[in-house]
Formats: C-alpha cells, structure tokens, sequence
C-alpha cells in the first residue's frame, strides 16, 4: 500500500459577481485600510477596469503600481520594495500573471489579498497558488500558498 499526501485546500473566504460588487471592499476593509492599499494592474486591466476603481484608487496613501512581464522573484522584490512597510491590502486586477504576482506578493509581505479578474479563462483569481516564470518567460514552479485569497471581486467590465 503506498502512502500519498493529500493536500485539501480551501477556496476562497468571499466571492462576489454581480453589478456593483466593487463596493463590497468596504465590507471588508474601512476607508483607512483601503488608504493603504496595494494595487497591483497591468494596463490593459487598468484601462478595462478603471471606472470601477478609481473611487478606491483615489483613496489618499493607495498606491498603484502598473506592471508588465510574468511572476517573477525580480518582479515581486522590486514590488515589495515599492509597496513600502505600512500597507493593509494587496489587491490585484488584471489577468493570470498580474494575479499571480498580487498573491505572491501578499504572501510575501503577510497581507490579505483581493483578487479582481478581467478575464474570465484563468483561475488565478481563485486558487492559492502563484505560477513562477524567468526572464525568458518559461515557468519555473508553482508556489502554493498556505493563504488563500480573502476576496474575490467579478466586475462587469464586458459591457
């Protein structure tokens, strides 16, 4: 009889798809929390979903950063390093890569993560886990993390 390990982990603690579901951030972090917000965006995501957010955006003390390129150790220390040491949240719109940086960047500060998908095909906005690539592109590993994603926010970018 051979032994394998089986890993359960849990999905999401909140997962929110309807009109409006952005407004559901303020159930789960007060004005000042989301004042220290880390916002994590490609730009094509940043122009799709932009109305939606730039009520939270254009909190005093959140900063957004715009990225481009994969999940990568070079992409997320220089992150970390930009998001500086009194941050609440880490909030990630955008699709897979951007997603995947989101978490591997709360999981390296200690933070609670928000996931915002802007496609629909990834489930990077679910599942715990950052898929890590070189310069080159090519994927290294998959990192699973031990937090799982505490928000999940589906927007109505589409129409």
């Amino acid at each position: 009889m051979s032994e394998h390990h089986i890993q359960v982990v849990p999905g999401p603690a909140n997962y929110y798809s309807h009109p409006g579901a952005i407004a559901r951030l303020a159930d789960y972090y007060s004005a000042e929390q989301l004042g220290k917000a880390f916002w994590v965006t490609g730009e094509r995501a940043l122009v799709a979903a932009q109305p939606w957010l730039e009520p939270w955006l254009d909190l005093p003390g959140a900063k957004l950063s715009v990225c481009a390129g994969h999940c990568s150790v070079p992409a997320v220390t220089a992150l970390a390093e930009e998001a500086g040491k009194d941050r609440q949240v880490v909030i990630g719109v955008g699709g897979g890569t951007i997603l995947d940086t989101a978490k591997a960047l709360a999981h390296r500060l200690g933070l609670p993560v928000v996931t915002i998908p802007t496609i629909a095909a990834t489930c990077a906005a679910w599942t715990p886990l950052s898929v890590w690539y070189n310069d080159a592109g090519e994927a290294l590993t998959i990192d699973h993390l031990r937090q799982r994603n505490n928000v999940i926010l589906a927007l109505d970018i589409a129409q």
